[in-house]
């Protein structure tokens, strides 16, 4: 319990903001009570949030603007999902919102990956730096902030993305090539993007920034 506390002092201390509302729990541990979208695809197990081999997407009921958000999760091998964030209902979150992905780095089926691919990255536009995910079977902590035009995101304690979306898609240009226009988006849902491997969130708290 003590590693556990002191692992999250560091993310907190790490992203510390002017003002900031209370923590709010996102996932009581018991229900999909505050989610809509895919909940047959999503289930509880043991108080933990868990993706299986039938998840796609699940969105929070509420939307959220400037925000920190952060959770734990823990991979199964070659294991493959995504935190949406300001993304809308309809469409592709990934690209009419925003996606940061959460993917077993480590499995040999992804070394051929774009860098803008790999876990943590805001995907097809901002590469995070490798090397400070845990390996499948343990568990992660990660605290996103999306504040304004910035966004940081920090795993186990090692920021490996802080970026301005303006700057990073110049002219709405990205690297991935691809139209991105939930980049623009000032607001939406936060949400978990399955793709059809087991992965086990828990501890999920957001808190308002604006």
């Amino acid at each position: 319990m003590q590693k556990l506390i002191a692992s999250w002092l560091v993310l907190l201390l790490g992203s510390s903001v002017a003002w900031a509302g209370p923590w709010q729990s996102l996932f009581n541990g018991k229900d999909l009570t505050g989610w809509q979208g895919d909940t047959r695809g999503y289930v509880v197990e043991n108080g933990m949030l868990v993706a299986t081999r039938h998840s796609r997407n699940l969105f929070t009921r509420e939307q959220f603007g400037d925000f920190e958000l952060r959770l734990e999760f823990r991979l199964t091998p070659g294991a493959n999902n995504g935190i949406a964030v300001r993304a809308p209902l309809k469409g592709h979150p990934t690209f009419d919102g925003t996606e940061i992905q959460i993917l077993d780095d480590y499995a040999p089926k992804y070394r051929k990956l774009k860098p803008y691919q790999y876990c943590g990255s805001v995907y097809g536009v901002v590469p995070a730096k490798r090397g400070h995910l845990k390996p499948a079977g343990e568990w992660n902590q990660m605290l996103i902030r999306m504040q304004g035009r910035r966004v940081r995101v920090v795993l186990n304690g090692a920021v490996i993305v802080d970026a301005n979306l303006d700057e990073a898609a110049p002219g709405g240009k990205t690297v991935d090539g691809r139209p991105h226009p939930g980049l623009k988006r000032s607001q939406g849902y936060i949400g978990f993007l399955g793709h059809g491997t087991r992965v086990e969130f828990r501890n999920i708290f957001v808190r308002r920034l604006d």
